[in-house]
């Protein structure tokens, strides 16, 4: 759809303001999703479980006491498995959540983001007839 200044509306003002509104709504619904995800692992065939909370932070180390014949480098090791486990685990269904959502899953980095907001301004000069990319005031 070309943006056309001339024949721009109430109503059209109206319809973005609803769909902002809901756009709004529907990020604040995906972030507190994003706010419970939880992720778990375990190791040591299971004698370890571990949970991480939505930044990946260790919350939680269930041992069971069998866990204790282990050598201290062997239960380390296994501890530190069953983190990873867990916070892979997190990362999966954060994922999944922002895939659902039609959100892109890895965060953009600073070149990336302005990449996109220069062919986003582009885009829009263009479509309003600003082919050079400057805009006059009228």
């Amino acid at each position: 759809m070309v943006f056309d200044p001339t024949n721009f509306g109430l109503e059209d003002l109206e319809r973005i303001s609803r769909d902002a509104e809901r756009q709004t709504a529907r990020l604040a619904e995906i972030e507190g999703e994003l706010d419970e995800v939880r992720g778990t692992g375990t190791g040591a065939d299971g004698l370890i479980g571990v949970t991480v909370d939505p930044s990946g932070r260790v919350e939680r180390i269930d041992l069971n006491p069998r866990v204790m014949r282990l050598d201290s480098h062997v239960l380390a090791e296994e501890l530190m498995r069953a983190i990873g486990v867990a916070q892979d685990d997190r990362e999966r269904r954060t994922k999944e959540i922002l895939e659902d959502a039609g959100l892109p899953a890895t965060p953009l980095g600073l070149d990336d983001a302005r990449e996109r907001m220069e062919a986003a301004y582009e885009f829009f000069a263009h479509s309003v007839g600003a082919e050079d990319g400057r805009f006059e005031r009228r």
